[in-house]
């Protein structure tokens, strides 16, 4: 077996939804026409549609990964949405999901597949603490408040709007990092927009919380980021949210949708400096040991190999 794998990416690069008619024609052109071991297949039914209806004519094999919505909203919509995401599974070599939940969730199906939990991991390295008192400095952040930080796109679905009825209860800085619609004139909440993703460790460091109350997920990226920066994490109970953070221990896993007690996770948190410290140890520990990056490519590289093999 090589040691290396040469990877040709085809990708949608545009959010327009029109952007799927080239990004189609690529693909078929490039599973007629290129010479390739494998297909693996990110989203479903996406961008795994085609590779599943053209598998019979090149048979190779066919790699699928469930990313979030895809695996816990897309299938259960209708009958047709259903029927699709049954015939991807149906086609594929091997599943891969984020979480365990997610996992669950394509069983429901009721198609014999094999299915694998591979998250995306944590670059431990890149994401490390750095001292508040001169991450603060670097971004130009107050150097006596508590800040918490939310990561993600500004819409209902990642609870910001939970977020901003904490911030009228709560003696902190709100700090929101990301795109959308969904913000507030607000004097204790700052918007810094999108950021470079290398820049993101600096933000976390600088801050003292990370809060993601949504009302659905995966098995979010940016909360294994701010445990290896040593930041505990207040989440909802949505999708793998709680496969990450372990309640009471590297963080608050609290009710979706429930204010009050994401308000009392997040003022606990706060205001015990102690046991803020103490969770945010043991997330960076859990995070190397769990789920490091590198741990994660190892095991896609054994369902590489066990489909070619097979």
């Amino acid at each position: 077996m090589s040691e290396y794998y040469q990877i040709d990416v085809v990708a949608k690069t545009t959010r327009n939804p029109l952007g799927y008619v080239p990004f189609i024609l690529k693909s078929i052109f490039k599973i007629l026409t290129s010479n390739y071991d494998l297909i693996h297949a990110h989203y479903v039914p996406h961008s795994a549609l085609i590779p599943a209806l053209l598998k019979h004519i090149r048979k190779k094999p066919l790699i699928v990964t469930f990313h979030g919505n895809d695996a816990r909203i897309f299938p259960w919509k209708n009958r047709l949405y259903r029927w699709l995401t049954s015939f991807v599974v149906g086609m594929s070599d091997a599943v891969i999901v984020r979480s365990e939940e997610m996992k669950e969730q394509i069983k429901r199906l009721g198609i014999r597949a094999k299915i694998v939990v591979i998250c995306a991991g944590v670059d431990v390295e890149m994401f490390k603490p750095i001292p508040k008192h001169l991450a603060r400095k670097r971004l130009g952040l107050p150097s006596n408040n508590r800040i918490v930080i939310f990561i993600g796109r500004l819409d209902k679905m990642k609870g910001v709007e939970l977020i901003y009825r904490c911030a009228e209860l709560l003696n902190a800085l709100f700090v929101f990092i990301g795109e959308g619609e969904l913000k507030i004139n607000k004097s204790n909440c700052i918007f810094a927009g999108k950021r470079p993703h290398d820049e993101i460790p600096i933000w976390l460091s600088a801050s003292d919380i990370l809060v993601l109350p949504s009302y659905s997920e995966g098995l979010p990226n940016v909360v294994m980021e701010a445990l290896s920066c040593s930041i505990p994490a207040v989440v909802s109970n949505a999708g793998g949210c709680p496969e990450v953070v372990e309640s009471g221990k590297t963080g608050f896993v609290v009710p979706v949708g429930d204010t009050k007690s994401l308000a009392k996770a997040i003022e606990k948190l706060l205001y015990d400096e102690n046991l803020r410290l103490k969770m945010g140890l043991e997330g960076r520990k859990e995070m190397i040991k769990r789920f490091e990056v590198k741990k994660m490519i190892k095991k896609l590289r054994k369902v590489y190999e066990s489909c070619l093999r097979e």
